[in-house]
């Protein structure tokens, strides 16, 4: 089969999309009779491109322009053209805007199947577009994969189909494991956040019990830091609450390092409104973690309650402190055995092969004469 990619962002671009995107190209690859990759840059001048050579397949860069649907026309562009260049037999798109709606208004002009994964945001906040370009891609892609069952439900609920495929994300367990703890946290308990935080993230239920575990000797951790939007909000809270035990660290590429710091956490914490399927819990559960987190969205396909960690409902995201001071109570060997169990059911449920198998069964459901 001859796929083209067409994703909203990759790598060394930052972000779930790109890690996802990136994990699945790799994956796919040496499955596949041909596979490229095209996605938009900020580096680039508009319209602009640039190609490279990843083990197994290629990836496309284009500029973006400043107007949103110049980049549109140039992505589309772009797609039409190595779709007939490299004769593709499907062309997926990853992420519902732009990518997927650039990728199923191709496909339907070149005369292919077309699949879209939604990967959470994109449709959340889609949902909310008065252009009707989400309703437009959603009814029209051969194949729309979700990585919740409760996107599925919203794709449904949005635009009457009911023919959505659970894909959900996946972890390397061998690059995410037990591994010797990070040594320059202190020796205080920690309760980790791994990621860029922002507001739909959970950054105001968490700088609210940031305040209000002041007095106690939690340290908590955001690994990665804040997202631009938000850090005029952060640095707010600061400089009010200079007491807050809150620490930044920047963000790291390096799996090592990141492994290093989950086993140093007491708790790792997604406080998030709405999402998708995180990377933050899966990578966190393979390190054998205990994670504390809000029910919503892909969280409640990969987190049950009290067996591989804990949920509490969202509507009790301002009691987020007393549901860390909740877990962190609980004797060590409890928290252990959680971790041990999170780990077990990522490796069982959640894993790059898993995740592969699904998408090739999607391309040959579509490529069958």
């Amino acid at each position: 089969m001859r796929i083209l990619l067409v994703t909203e962002r990759f790598r060394p671009q930052s972000g779930g999309v790109a890690v996802a995107a990136a994990r699945n190209a790799r994956n796919l690859a040496p499955a596949l009779e041909r596979l490229e990759v095209l996605h938009l840059v900020d580096h680039l001048p508009p319209g602009a491109s640039e190609t490279r050579q990843e083990e197994g397949f290629l990836v496309h860069c284009l500029g973006r322009s400043e107007r949103s649907e110049e980049s549109l026309g140039l992505l589309e562009m772009a797609t039409l053209g190595l779709a007939r260049q490299m004769k593709a037999q499907i062309v997926h798109g990853f992420y519902a805007q732009p990518a997927g709606f650039v990728a199923a208004l191709a496909a339907r002009q070149a005369g292919l199947p077309c699949v879209v994964s939604l990967r959470g945001n994109d449709l959340d906040r889609g949902l909310y577009d008065r252009t009707g370009m989400l309703h437009w891609t959603l009814t029209h892609a051969d194949r729309v994969l979700v990585v919740s069952r409760a996107l599925g439900q919203k794709v449904a609920a949005f635009a009457s189909r009911q023919d959505t495929v659970f894909t959900p994300n996946a972890v390397d367990g061998d690059q995410f494991r037990p591994v010797p703890a990070a040594e320059d946290l202190g020796s205080d308990p920690v309760v980790l956040f791994s990621g860029e935080m922002r507001f739909k993230k959970g950054l105001l239920p968490l700088l609210e019990a940031a305040h209000r575990l002041s007095g106690t000797p939690i340290r908590l951790v955001l690994a990665g830091g804040v997202r631009r939007e938000a850090r005029e909000a952060f640095r707010a809270f600061r400089k009010s609450h200079p007491q807050a035990r809150i620490f930044e660290l920047p963000q790291t590429e390096d799996s090592e390092r990141l492994a290093a710091l989950y086993c140093r956490a007491d708790l790792v914490v997604l406080p998030a409104l709405w999402e998708g399927m995180p990377n933050a819990l899966l990578e966190a559960m393979a390190c054998a973690r205990p994670v504390l987190a809000s029910a919503v969205g892909g969280i409640r396909d990969l987190v049950e309650d009290s067996a591989t960690g804990w949920l509490y409902p969202p509507e009790e995201s301002h009691l987020l402190d007393r549901h860390i001071l909740r877990a962190l109570a609980e004797p060590p060997s409890t928290r252990e055995a959680l971790g041990r169990a999170a780990r077990e059911h990522v490796l069982a449920h959640f894993t790059p092969q898993a995740e592969r198998d699904r998408l090739l069964n999607v391309y040959r459901s579509l490529s069958a004469p």
